[in-house]
């Protein structure tokens, strides 16, 4: 591959004309530049008659125009500001919201007289405030609405937390449990009836689940005698209260429905507000509309002497914009777009995607592109042959005693965070030397091939690892499993491989294939070291084979024997 990138360099030379990055940068630096210089100096001749005109403006019309734009300002803050008692949440947000629009509400009188308020104008400003008294009242009365729900709500989560700690008490037999069962449904299908009462903003929907909680308790109170004995009065108890949280006058369901009641009485209070402080906003700019007759009266005398010298440069100025967006657009498609297509790669190719993307030209952005991806696709394919190679057991196709041990040491350091148990399983076929003798390295191999295949059939969890120790032998690594776990898999796994019926006429023990099996648990308190949890699986596994063989050993229960 790396004779052919120079061949291939060499095609695109003489099939087409190499234009170098450098000569492109020099043309568009000197192209700007060239316009830059030309707007300059016409620019400069032209700032003698502008700036007349810019003298008188800002002396005369402009200091009346800010004055006006003062009082608009203030209107459309006091517009905004009064929006605030619309969506106050809170008593405190409520008394800050009503402090500001009353504080605009002075600054806008205040600007008026200065400037010839009128008795209409005060009129207005009164009835402004009388509409926003009522709005606060009403969204004073939303908010404690919203309170008594929040309470009512948190009623509900400890009503449910004392059913969980009842339903699920280490004391209950199997038959209470059972017996709990649909009653813990139905009762958890109100609860979350009413849940989700808080966030429905459509009457008819409320009240569908309000019938719907209210028809669950008709039946838990008409099921009540088929509760356990023990627990009947309490459960009942509990039926009772979800009734008066969710159900009953001051329930989360009516609260709900009032909720959105005055929640649209709020809204349209905040509307009408809103349309007032428009009109007076209206009337206000009266006066301004009247400065900005004079200013557009010499705006208008100006404009025609603009006019004229606009239209001598015009034509330049759109030429040059043209010219500079030519340079751009170049630039864009010649270097930015191809720089940005190649960074791409680029991430791609170092984060170990596969990106097809070519980059096209013939300049040093191509030649870097090509240079790239050949180094990259050498790496990659030089990195998987490595990993295949260092990984993978060659025979059976699992990881091999390399792999092992990077997962082990893995795990043993996340079962340590996750303060966790982990079990490791040594398994060892029996009698595989005699195996080997008799029919043949080749029907060995097959052998190891298909107890390392039902190996990876038991590692059914993301985290489960089987991997190929050496010979005959093989290591099952199963994180966050205590030893009763453990039991269960490796006589699950003694269960597999006498199933799988590998005949082993020369077995002293059975006439096929079996395997024993050593096992380690590593509790929370334990040291996760890895040479420590080998050595007790070995010793456990060393225990099945003197025991008869064809069994599973825990290390626990030597120790304890």
């Amino acid at each position: 591959m790396s004779k052919q990138l120079p061949a291939t360099s060499e095609a695109l030379n003489t099939s087409k004309a190499r234009l170098s990055l450098s000569s492109v940068f020099a043309i568009a630096f000197v192209s700007v530049f060239v316009i830059f210089i030309s707007v300059t100096i016409l620019a400069h001749s032209r700032l003698s008659d502008f700036r007349e005109i810019l003298d008188n403006l800002a002396n005369k019309s402009l200091p009346n125009v800010v004055f006006s734009e003062q009082i608009n300002n203030h209107i459309t803050a006091l517009s905004a500001i009064s929006d605030g008692l619309s969506y106050a949440n809170s008593e405190a947000a409520l008394r800050i919201a009503e402090r500001q629009v009353n504080d605009k509400m002075e600054q806008i009188r205040t600007v008026a007289e200065r400037h010839g308020g009128t008795q209409y104008l005060d009129f207005h400003l009164n009835a402004i405030e009388s509409e926003i008294l009522e709005l606060k009242t009403i969204a004073l009365h939303r908010i404690k609405l919203a309170k008594q729900l929040a309470l009512q709500q948190k009623a509900l989560y400890a009503l449910n937390n004392e059913v969980v700690k009842i339903t699920t008490a280490p004391s209950l037999s199997k038959q209470d449990i059972q017996a709990l069962q649909n009653w813990r449904a139905a009762l958890y299908e109100a609860v979350a009836l009413s849940s989700n009462a808080v966030n429905m903003s459509r009457l008819q929907a409320i009240r569908q689940s309000s019938f719907a909680a209210k028809t669950i308790t008709d039946t838990l109170y008409k099921n009540a005698d088929e509760l356990p004995i023990s627990l009947r009065p309490r459960l009942i108890k509990i039926v009772d209260e979800f009734t008066q949280i969710a159900i009953h006058e001051q329930g989360i369901f009516p609260l709900q429905i009032n909720l959105l009641r005055i929640s649209g009485r709020v809204t349209g209070r905040g509307n009408f507000v809103h349309s007032l402080i428009t009109d007076y906003a209206r009337l206000l700019n009266f006066k301004s509309y009247q400065l900005s007759d004079s200013l557009i009266t010499q705006t208008s005398r100006t404009s025609t002497r603009i006019k004229e010298q606009i239209d001598n440069v015009g034509l330049y100025v759109i030429g040059a914009l043209i010219l500079l967006l030519v340079i751009v657009f170049f630039i864009q498609n010649r270097v930015v777009r191809r720089l940005v297509q190649l960074n791409m790669v680029v991430q791609d190719r170092a984060n170990g995607f596969s990106n097809t993307t070519h980059i096209s030209g013939n300049d040093e952005i191509s030649d870097i592109a090509d240079t790239i991806d050949y180094f990259a696709t050498t790496i990659e394919q030089q990195k998987l042959a490595l990993q295949e190679l260092s990984l993978l057991d060659g025979l059976t196709g699992i990881p091999n005693r390399r792999a092992l041990d990077e997962r082990l040491e893995h795990e043993l350091k996340l079962a340590n965070r996750e303060k966790w148990s982990l079990s490791l399983l040594m398994i060892d076929v029996d009698y595989f030397k005699l195996y080997n003798d008799n029919y043949g390295h080749a029907s060995g191999d097959t052998a190891l091939v298909a107890i390392a295949q039902l190996l990876e059939g038991f590692a059914q969890r993301s985290g489960d690892f089987a991997a190929r120790y050496g010979g005959e032998e093989f290591v099952f690594i199963l994180p966050n499993t205590d030893k009763d776990g453990a039991i269960r898999v490796a006589t699950a796994l003694l269960e597999a491989v006498r199933d799988a019926n590998l005949e082993h006429k020369y077995s002293p023990k059975e006439d096929h294939l079996t395997i024993s099996i050593g096992a380690s648990t590593c509790q929370q308190q334990d040291p996760k070291d890895a040479d420590y949890v080998q050595r007790l699986a070995d010793h456990a596994l060393y225990s099945a084979k003197q025991s008869g063989r064809d069994r599973m050993v825990h290390y626990s229960d030597i120790i304890t024997s």
